[in-house]
Formats: structure tokens, sequence, C-alpha cells
């Protein structure tokens, strides 16, 4: 019956190369080690009616010599679990760690708490995009603590350790959207560093690829500006209402006045907001902590000053953008 067990009770449904040969071993170890389950515990019950103490004259008895057979079977048995799991483990584990050449190359940053992905053609997503049916390589990173690039339903569980490189690849089998997370504590919040996998046939993803590539075409300066911030995950730090979280709230951001940490006050305008996202540890607003990951490098003029118009809609001081979204609203 267990051999026969369905192992998407276990896993999701496969959805890379690797399935299989991670699948395989682990129904073959959990099937050994259920086998040895019983056997122990069943050779447990029998000694434990066969040679328990029947009077109190008993207690203290010299006891006969350990059988050499049923040892040695023991110890053979044990050796042969561990050979049987390195055996039929191995071919997987080399598998997952050599990329094929070729493959598709997309760099991954993970980050306090979210992610990011840089396509060749510059494009940056907080979500991953591939083509089924193509090897793909995802080069790792992190500026910050360790997390991890964890896909069940590709069979990938990779580190990802601060001041060192790695890499993961697989080949999707089927198109779909798959969970995306991160199995490593980094702190409060780490539970929520979760994202999609995308995988799309052939066409599609050329065709997704080259709609995303400006995200500036057919979107106005505030939209752009909302979808940087949703992309860069900066939800998990500001609210939009006034609630204070780990950073300041965005809503009434935009003009107001703020005391900073080591004495002084500056106004939230767009000077400062551009060096709060390039250098945002600098200048810190009173009562919060420098953590922030600096952008420099990582978003445009023309992206900053878009984040800039959307605060704007925020702040009752935004100018006329804002005075007109409260309008609306």
């Amino acid at each position: 019956m267990i051999a026969s067990a369905n192992l998407s009770t276990w896993f999701p449904e496969p959805a890379s190369t690797h399935a299989a040969r991670v699948d395989g071993p682990f129904l073959g170890v959990a099937v050994v080690a259920v086998c040895a389950l019983v056997l122990f515990v069943g050779l447990a019950l029998v000694m434990l009616r066969q040679y328990r103490r029947q009077d109190r004259n008993q207690l203290g008895a010299v006891t006969g010599r350990p059988n050499p057979v049923f040892l040695t079977v023991w110890l053979l048995g044990a050796v042969g679990m561990a050979i049987y799991a390195f055996v039929v483990g191995m071919p997987g584990f080399i598998d997952q760690n050599a990329a094929p050449y070729g493959a598709y190359q997309v760099n991954a940053t993970a980050y306090l708490w979210g992610w990011d992905f840089v396509y060749p053609n510059g494009h940056a997503a907080d979500t991953l995009h591939v083509p089924v049916n193509r090897p793909v390589l995802v080069k790792l990173t992190t500026p910050d603590v360790a997390h991890s690039f964890a896909v069940p339903a590709l069979r990938l569980n990779v580190p990802i350790l601060p001041g060192q490189d790695n890499e993961a690849w697989f080949m999707a089998t089927r198109s779909g959207t798959y969970e995306m997370q991160s199995n490593t504590f980094s702190g409060d919040g780490f539970a929520e560093m979760k994202t999609q996998l995308v995988v799309h046939e052939p066409g599609d993803f050329a065709t997704w690829l080259g709609s995303v590539s400006d995200i500036f075409v057919g979107r106005s300066l505030e939209e752009v500006g909302e979808l940087l911030v949703a992309r860069h995950g900066c939800a998990a730090c500001h609210s939009v209402t006034g609630v204070k979280v780990v950073g300041p709230s965005f809503k009434d951001l935009y003009g107001f006045e703020f005391d900073i940490e080591g004495g002084g006050r500056v106004v939230a305008d767009e000077a400062y907001i551009r060096d709060s996202i390039l250098t945002p540890n600098v200048s810190v607003i009173a009562g919060y902590q420098p953590v922030m990951t600096p952008y420099e490098g990582k978003l445009t003029e023309r992206e900053i000053e878009a984040i800039t118009a959307w605060l704007k809609t925020l702040s009752s001081k935004g100018g006329t953008t804002a005075a007109t979204v409260k309008e609306e609203n």
C-alpha cells in the first residue's frame, strides 16, 4: 500500500524535471524507514513480552551474551539504509547543482522582506516569470540576512547567504502559477516573504516580456509609482493608512516636516524622498531604525519621480494631483 501511495500527500503536483529525482528517492527512503520502524517496534514488543520479569527474585539476574548474528544484521541494516539513501539521492543532488549550458538567466535579490528579479533586458519585477520547457538559471544574492529560494512545485530549496553568490536552475514542465517563498527565518515578517513563479508557454513569455519592459507605456506617472512600490515590496514596511510599522507611513508623508534622528528637522519634499530612496539610512525620521535597503543603482531618476508623484496623491500637501484624487474619492 505504501509503495503505491500518492506523493501529492507530501508534495504538490510536480512541475519540473527535478521532481522525478526528488520524489522517487523520497518515497523509497520513506518505505524503507516505515519497514524499519515496523520491524523495530515489533521486535521491541515481542521482547517486552518474552523477557519481562516474572517475579521479584529475577531482579539483577545475569543476562546472556549478545547474539553476534543479530548484532551483525542490525549493523548492516543501518549501514545499508544509509548507503541506499546516498545512492538514490546523489544523482538528483548533482543534477540540481549543474545547470545546463545556455540556460536563460535571471538575477534574483532577496531582501527583508521581498524579492527583485532582473531579466536579461533589464526589466525588474517582484515575481518570477519563465518559459516552459526551457532551462532557467537564477543567480541568487541578498544584501542583508539569510534567506532561501524555495519553490515546492519545482522541488527546489536553495539557501541565499549574505556575502555569497549562489544559484539555482530548473526546467519547468508545465505552465501555470506556483507559490514561491523563503523557508529560512529572517526576522518578524518573513512569513510574508512570498511571491509567485509564473510559467508561460514560449510565445506567451515573449509577449509578456515585451509588454512589461517599459512600465511607463500606457500608465500615468502616479500609476507607475504605485506599481513600483508594489513591485519592491514597500508595503511590508510602510502603510498607506497612517499606521506606524517598520517605517513611516506613506499617508501624509510628502510635504510634511519631521524630526530626524540625531537632531534637526526636514521637509519630505522631492529632494528628501529621492535621498531616502537612494541612501535611506543617512537621514532617518525620528522613532524609526535605519534598516531600509538602499535603492541606489536599482531605480532610475524617472522611476523615483514616479514614486514621488504617487506619494503626493497620498498627502494633503501633495498639490493639484493630491487634491484631484481626494475629490474623486
